[in-house]
Order: structure tokens, then sequence, then C-alpha cells
């Protein structure tokens, strides 16, 4: 029995052609390298997804069928190399190895990129060097230090601006003309670098170089506004592509940890993207589809076992509709998963399993762990089940109670419904619980909690 799912694991050029375009997203990324095979300007594209909802397995996926057609890429995970200072260093090493790679390293045009590189950086270090004792002091005296304040450890100390990325631009362009050079030389050197990666041949397009940077949201928030701001001032050269994977929602509130709470955030990072493409599915219909396949898979995935008896697919109906229904991620889908897989794991066969029961109490252990409570001490309510399950009331029902709320409303109503009077009689009789009310004690303790080995 597994506890987790085994990641994804995608081979760099695997694509989307064995079997694990579980979501059928093959689609929409032949759309995106359209669009970046036929777009020769500099694009900055965010893939906007919340954690959780593939971004990365479809990242990954996308760059395979980019390197069978041909084009130069890069996969970066910001997120592990968010312990790096210089941003600029990080981006630039990443494409000096894969020109290394696909060129000879003593080739005469990596070797001008590495020089323009390396001259660039010291530049940015000078410059970086004095803009972190400026933040460094208006952290050391909580933001209140003014000018004046400031001026005895020096004049240029004392003409803070607010915005540190402004200040870092208005102190590399206010050098000498020849620091100015250095950035432009360090373009071109991209630009012929990205020419001479893939060679077009007579006739046809020269293919960009695309460079992905996922996770970017999980980053420390100055380590991804640095990197964008690298991007956007060094790096925006012909037939060189940015791909952002990230949830912008998060981004913003980097944006607004680094500059405060009065900055537009959205309108922040509009300066450094071009195009946003939502990872969301078309429809409520395609979202139900899509988390029933991803059930599927982590059913299979987990070795939860599945047959006649099994409470494997009431439970999984309880736990795709609440996702869906509050719009959660498909790591969401995943934790719920691995509670469940333990549950049926651990627990015997002929014990009482009751999957109508038990999605619902999986969900409330992970999302209202108030409620579960009550329901391992026989203290839940009809009324907050139905309320956290999202029944319909009584007044909006448009047909009779499902199965699911037939059990909860079997098993907590104060006096159980005419109609329902001999829904549980089996139960009593095989399981012989005094009160109906302890099968929810029961399954929350013995069965969802359960640690013992089966």
């Amino acid at each position: 029995m597994r506890v987790y799912p085994t990641p994804v694991e995608v081979g760099d050029e695997e694509g989307f052609a064995t079997g694990k375009d579980l979501f059928g997203r093959a689609a929409l990324a032949s759309g995106m390298s359209h669009l970046v095979a036929t777009v020769e300007d500099p694009l900055v594209i965010a893939f906007d997804g919340q954690w959780g909802s593939g971004k990365t397995t479809f990242l990954k996926m996308w760059a395979g069928e980019l390197r069978k057609s041909g084009h130069p890429v890069i996969f970066f995970d910001a997120f592990e190399n968010d312990y790096v200072e210089d941003a600029f260093a990080v981006l630039a090493r990443e494409i000096v190895e894969l020109a290394e790679g696909k060129t000879s390293s003593k080739s005469q045009v990596v070797q001008s990129f590495k020089e323009k590189a390396t001259h660039l950086g010291a530049v940015l270090l000078k410059g970086t060097a004095k803009v972190g004792l400026k933040v460094a002091v208006r952290a050391a005296t909580a933001g209140l230090a003014n000018s004046d304040d400031l001026k005895d450890i020096g004049a240029d100390i004392g003409n803070e601006v607010e915005n540190t990325a402004e200040a870092y631009m208005d102190q590399l362009l206010d050098q000498p003309r020849k620091q100015k050079e250095t950035a432009a030389s360090f373009r071109d050197a991209l630009a012929n670098l990205a020419s001479a990666l893939t060679p077009p041949a007579e006739g046809e397009q020269q293919k960009p170089l695309i460079f992905i940077l996922d996770e970017l949201d999980r980053c420390k928030p100055h380590f991804a506004l640095a990197l964008l701001e690298r991007i956007k001032h060094f790096m925006a050269v012909p037939n060189v592509h940015f791909v952002l994977g990230v949830h912008l929602t998060q981004l913003q509130g980097s944006v607004r940890y680094a500059y405060g709470n009065n900055i537009d955030a959205a309108a922040y990072l509009q300066k450094f993207i071009n195009l946003t493409i939502l990872n969301v599915e078309g429809s409520e219909g395609r979202r139900s589809t899509d988390l029933h396949k991803y059930a599927n898979h982590l059913a299979t995935n987990l070795g939860i076992r599945s047959n006649r008896e099994s409470p494997l697919e009431a439970s999984a109906e309880t736990i795709i509709r609440l996702v869906q229904h509050e719009q959660m991620s498909y790591r969401t889908l995943e934790r719920a998963f691995t509670v469940l897989a333990l549950a049926i794991g651990l627990t015997p066969e002929n014990q009482l399993q009751l999957g109508a029961i038990m999605g619902g109490l999986v969900m409330m252990k992970l999302l209202r762990p108030d409620l579960f409570k009550k329901a391992k001490q026989r203290r839940l309510t009809l009324e907050e089940a139905r309320t956290f399950l999202r029944f319909e009331p009584d007044e909006h029902r448009e047909k009779q109670m499902g199965w699911e709320e037939e059990w909860w409303t079997y098993l907590l109503a104060d006096v159980v419904p005419d109609d329902l009077k001999e829904f549980g009689k089996s139960l009593s009789f095989r399981y012989h619980f005094s009160d109906r009310a302890d099968v929810v004690k029961y399954t929350a303790n013995n069965v969802i909690d359960r640690l013992a080995p089966a």
C-alpha cells in the first residue's frame, strides 16, 4: 500500500505521446508551440494556475514537444534555486549550460556570451551592493530613517528612493556610458547565441530559445521579482521567449511584500508579462471529467482496493464533488485520497466501511478539523454535516435525496423521516450499533483515524 502518489516522471523528450496526459492538454500545448514558433519579438508568457493544478507536469510535457520539434529549451525550477543571491547569474548559467550542450564550449558565440555575461554580472553586483545597503539601513531603522538621518553615512544613501527596482535601474543607467554599453553588448550576445543554437535551414524560420521558469510564485519574493527584472531589462531580445509557471495571485502577494500593500501588484506585473494563459478547464462538466480521471489514476497509483463491497466509489464521489464545488486543486484531491487509502488499507474488509460517510469525514478531517473532532466525539449535528457537504436545503430541493444524503440524514437526524425508517435496519442488525449516531463516531475513530494494521 502506498501513502503518497508517485510523482509523474516526464522525460526530457517524452512530450504528450506517452499516456501521461491525463487531462488531454496536448491541443493547448500545440497552440502554445505555434505561438512561440511564430512570434520573433521577445515574449514573456505567464502560464497561470493555482498550486497543485498540474502546471509543472504540463510544462514538462510541453518542453518535450518543443525539444522534439527542434527548439532549444531550458526548464528551470526557480523555487529550488531561490537560495542563490544573484538572479542574473542563475539565468545566465542556465543559458551557458544549454549552449555548451548543443555547441562546442569553445565556439566563438558561446565564448562571447560568457564574456558579456561576466562583464554585465560584475556591473550588477556593484549596483546591487549599494541598493542592498540602502534596504538594510531602512530595515534596521524600521523604515523611519529619512534623508537627513542618513546624511552622515553617505550622500548616496541619503538620496534613497522608495522603489528599489527603480533605484537599481537609475543607479545602473547613471553609470558612465561604458557601463550602459555593457548591457547592450550582452543583449546582442544573447540574440546571436539564440540564432546559433538552431540555425534555420534555407527558407525556414528561426526556432526561438524557450526558457521555462517553473514555481516562480513559491520563491522568496525578492528573488522572484529580481528574476522578472533581469529578464525584462537584459534578456528581452528577438527569438528568446520566457514562459512562467506561476499562480499570479500568489506572485502579486510577493510584489506587495517587497513594495508595500499600496502598490497595484497586478499593474506592476503587467510591466513584465506580455501574455497570460490560464491553466483552467473550459467548463464545469470538463472539470468534473478531469477530476474523475485523476481520481481513478490516484486509486490505481495508491493501490486502493476496489471490489463490489469497496467504499472507494462512494467515498470518491463525495470527495470529487466537494473539490469541484470549492474549486480546489488536484493537490487537495491527492491529500484526500492519501487519507482514504490509509483508511481502506488499514481497516479489515469484514469491518464496516460506509463509503457514503467516509468521503465526507475525509474532507472534514482535511478542511474542517473542528467538525471532524465533533464527529469523533458524537457531537456532529445533521445541520453541520449538511452545510459542509453542500446538500440543498429542503425548500430548494427539486428532487429526492441522493444515497449519500440519505445516509447522513438517517444517521444524524433527531427523528428518522418516515421514508427512511427501513433504510438502515440491516446496518443495525449486522453490526450491532445501539444508536444510529454511533456509526459516524465509529467511522471517524475506527476507519478514518485507524492506525493499526488490518
